[in-house]
This record gives C-alpha cells, structure tokens and sequence, in this order.
C-alpha cells in the first residue's frame, strides 16, 4: 500500500513534466505540504508501525526533481546573466556532490536531492515561457496548499489525532514536542517537523502581506489564521525572517508599500494583545515568546553562537569541506558523518558542504542575484516580483545565520526564480533615428527686411 500511494501521488506530476504544465509547480506545493500527514496515515491504519524509511517521504524530491526537466529544456530562454548565476550553483552543488560521495557515499545522493528541490524550482520559475498571471497563480498555490496546512494544525492542537500520536510517540519527540494532550503539544501538522511547519507558513504569508495581488481567499485573515498556527508550533525564528522581509520591503523602494506593512503590523499588534489571551493553551505561548526579550540569555541562541564561532575555525582548516550528505537528509537517512548542529548555523553548513571553492561559488551566485535585480530596476523595470525580491534574497541571507534555509525546497527560491524569468525585464525603449532635414521651400524662407 506504501508504494501504490507513493506512486500515485507522483504520477501526476510525471503527466504535467512531460506535457510541459506550468501546473506542476502548483502540484509541487500541495505533495511537500500534504506528504507526511498522509505518511502517518499509511503507517496507522495499513502499517501497523513506523517506517523511517517510508519511499511516501520521498515523493517531494522525486515531483521537485521533475521540475529540472522542462526547466533545463528552456534553459536557453535564461537572459545571459541568470545563466551566469545558474552555472554559479550548479558549480556549488558539483563540488558538494564530489567531495560528499567519497565522504558519504549514497547520502550525498539524499542531500544533492535535497539541494535540487530548491534549485528545480528556481529554475522552473525562472526559465518557464509564463506570464505574471501564472506567476501570481503559483503564490496563490502556495498560499492555499499552507491554508490547508493551517486547518489542519488547528484540529491537531485542539484534539491530538491517534495518527499523529502515534508517529510522536515512535520518534520519541514526547517531551520535546510537548505532552500528548490537546492544547499541551506543538503543532507540527502535516509536516515533518515544527520548524518546517513554521516556515511553510510564514513564507506563504509574506507575499500575501507585501501585495494584494497574491492574496487568497479571506485575504488578510487568511494571513492572521497562518501566523495562529506559526505561535502554535512554538517556532519564534519564523518571526525573525517574516520581520525581516516585511520592513526590508518598502525601505529598498522607497516606501513603496509601507501603507500594507503598517496594516499589518496593526493587524499583528491586535492579534498579540487580544487573540493570544484568548487562545487555548496561550500560557505556554506566551512563556515562549516571552524569551525573546531575553535573548542574550536564550539557550537556543546561544547555541547557535557557539555553532557559529566553532565553526569558522573549523571551515578555515578545511577548504574543500565534507560535501554534500554531512547534514540533511543525507546524513539522517544514510547515517553520514555529519557535524552535529552545524544546521543550526546556515554560513557553518553551507561551507561545511560546499567548501571554499563551492561556497564562494555559491554566495557569488546570491550577489549576482542582487545586481540583476538592481539592474532591472535601474532599467525601469516595475514588476512587483523584482522589487519584492532584493527584500526576500537579504532577508534569507540575514536569516542563514540561525538556519539554512536555502538547502531544500521553498518559495522564496520560487520568489527569486519568477523574479529572474524574462516577463520581469523592463520593457525596451524605443530608440529614434535621426532624420533627413526636409528640403528648404521658397515660404519657409523669412523675408528680408530693408532694415536689416
């Protein structure tokens, strides 16, 4: 039964790259939202037991991995400097992948899988022959696919389901998920974990609250019922990066749009003063969050310094890394010798497995990311998508100090893929030839005066 679903959950997304659909990114979003909540249903009623190695979990890497092939049939249709910046990751991801292998093995295979979800979708978006309209459909995909992620992380919290009590209890993450009671556990909902749960809805969000037109059904309540199910996987970084990016917006447009981020911020005020006090369980919410104001002395963020201050150290005396399968799925599926927390540290990890050589190649990619984008903008460029992403590149950029958030599938990569794609370059300006002067007529001569 564990294979048939997986199979019939990738089908379709065979059907949509062989036609060349734009709707297979849309499909993409539903299988990496919906994968392991339907996992765990497999393993309660047709299993009887957990399997770690489930092929169900793999399904988003097989759909995002048939991103890469229309992608790279319309790789032609990349302007000169996005194929720069492609050549720059994939060179990245080559040295990873070599330098894992002979380290790893297979779980460099697991990890480069991993990489390639985000990087499909970077450039499916970017290459896709598309229009904004598409563009903006896909956002909204998201935003539906996180809808349902919501909901359901509603009815988790409220009533603990036996199937998901069931995989808690087999990965022993009682305790630190909390206890297995209704409004006593963090939401994880159909996901893996809470952070990814966290971070799927926030980044689906984001783009709701910077512009109108990506907004779904229920628009700015959508928003609110989104960043309900964010306080309840206890996942504050989240915050971090949806501040980031919502302030960094209008401050590199000047202005433009601080109208919504103000709303917003109302919107975010009323929702901490009124809604939390009203939620179940939001005494142990608010001890959550209450550590923020106390951050210097914040366990997590302490670790995540000394993540980071060993690991400088530790990248300076090995340049070419441990390569792809080091951390991520690689290590965790495979058994690699993975730096334990180096996660945690998003500069750490991208050395770790890209080395000097890859990691270079890789930021080098992200600068160049920026300077297209400027560029377009210089040019007269007005697409919300290219003023929306210089926003969303520096925010990741600032956040890959806490997390890597760039070594698996996301929508920012979507984000910057769409704002690469030709349909975001400035219109051309006409340009106008100089032309013959007429022949002088006998009435265009002025007459002489008897003065002159």
């Amino acid at each position: 039964m564990e294979y048939i679903i997986a199979i019939l959950i990738v089908l379709p997304a065979f059907f949509l790259a062989a036609s060349r659909s734009s709707y297979l990114l849309d499909y993409v979003f539903f299988v990496v939202a919906l994968n392991r909540g339907i996992r765990r249903l497999v393993d309660y009623y047709f299993n009887g037991a957990f399997n770690p190695l489930s092929t169900i979990s793999l399904t988003p890497l097989v759909v995002s991995a048939l991103l890469l092939l229309p992608a790279f049939s319309n790789f032609h249709l990349l302007t000169p400097r996005s194929r720069k910046i492609a050549n720059l990751i994939m060179l990245a991801l080559a040295h990873g992948m070599v330098i894992g292998f002979m380290n790893s093995g297979v779980g460099a295979v697991y990890s480069l899988g991993e990489w390639m979800a985000g990087f499909g979708a970077f450039l499916f978006a970017a290459t896709a022959p598309v229009s904004s309209r598409t563009a903006d459909r896909w956002l909204k995909s998201s935003g539906y696919a996180a809808l349902i992620v919501a909901i359901y992380g509603w009815y988790q919290y409220l009533t603990i389901p036996p199937w998901d009590a069931f995989w808690v209890t087999a990965v022993n993450f009682v305790g630190y998920l909390g206890q297995l009671r209704p409004t006593e556990m963090s939401v994880f909902s159909t996901m893996h974990e809470r952070g990814p749960c966290a971070g799927f809805l926030a980044w689906a969000a984001i783009p709701m609250i910077l512009h109108p037109r990506w907004r779904i059904i229920g628009g700015m309540f959508t928003v609110a019922l989104l960043f309900s199910v964010v306080l309840l996987t206890m996942s504050r970084s989240m915050f971090i990066i949806v501040g980031l990016v919502v302030i960094l917006q209008p401050a590199l447009s000047k202005g433009r749009g601080m109208g919504r981020v103000l709303f917003f911020a109302a919107l975010m005020a009323i929702g901490g003063s009124y809604g939390l006090e009203h939620m179940p369980g939001s005494e142990r919410i608010q001890k959550r969050l209450e550590t923020v104001a106390d951050i210097q002395n914040d366990g997590s963020f302490q670790g995540r310094m000394e993540i980071f201050t060993h690991g400088i150290p530790w990248i300076a005396q090995h340049p070419l890394g441990l390569g792809l399968g080091s951390s991520g799925i690689g290590a965790g599926r495979i058994g690699g010798g993975a730096k334990e927390g180096w996660c945690d540290s998003g500069y750490i990890e991208v050395f770790s497995q890209f080395g000097w050589i890859g990691g270079i190649a890789f930021f080098a990619a992200m600068a160049q990311i920026w300077g297209e984008l400027t560029r377009r903008i210089k040019l007269g460029g007005k697409d919300p998508f290219v003023f929306t992403a210089r926003a969303v590149l520096l925010g990741c950029l600032v956040f890959l100090y806490v997390g890597n958030v760039f070594g698996g599938f996301s929508l920012f990569w979507v984000f910057l893929g769409i704002s690469l794609n030709r349909f975001t370059l400035p219109a051309p300006r006409p340009r106008y030839e100089a032309q013959p002067a007429a022949p002088a007529m006998p009435w265009d001569v002025p007459p002489t005066s008897a003065f002159s």
